[in-house]
């Protein structure tokens, strides 16, 4: 991802993110995120949101993320990739760098980390 990129994410805080569920149908929900420069998309939810069903019911799920600004900015990140459960606890500290104040939020049995790891992207900056 290049620089003009990786720049503009770190602006930014939230997405909205959809994935794949076990019959197929798509799930969208909005989401806090961090990322590293490869890129990887970490984020944290609950175990009982809808999201997290295809993550606990196949090892990855197919999944879409939209990072957008406010409307008076005109810029626009799309990806498509693939989402799975947090493999690599490294990866967490991307997390509480970005969200220092959730570190006490991660220690919850009811919490739940996951990635996303896009395979295409679109950056468009309409200004």
């Amino acid at each position: 991802m290049n620089s003009e990129v990786l720049e503009y994410l770190k602006g930014q805080h939230v997405c909205v993110i959809a994935v794949e569920m076990m019959d197929g149908s798509p799930h969208a929900a909005t989401v806090h995120f961090a990322n590293t420069d490869e890129p990887v998309f970490v984020f944290e939810t609950e175990k009982g949101y809808r999201k997290t069903e295809p993550l606990f019911g196949k090892e990855t799920s197919r999944a879409s993320m939209v990072v957008g600004s406010n409307e008076g900015d005109m810029k626009t990140l799309q990806l498509d990739g693939v989402a799975q459960l947090l493999k690599d606890d490294a990866l967490k500290e991307f997390y509480l760098v970005k969200f220092p104040e959730k570190k006490g939020k991660l220690d919850n049995p009811k919490v739940v980390m996951f990635t996303f790891k896009p395979a295409w992207w679109r950056f468009t900056d309409w200004t």
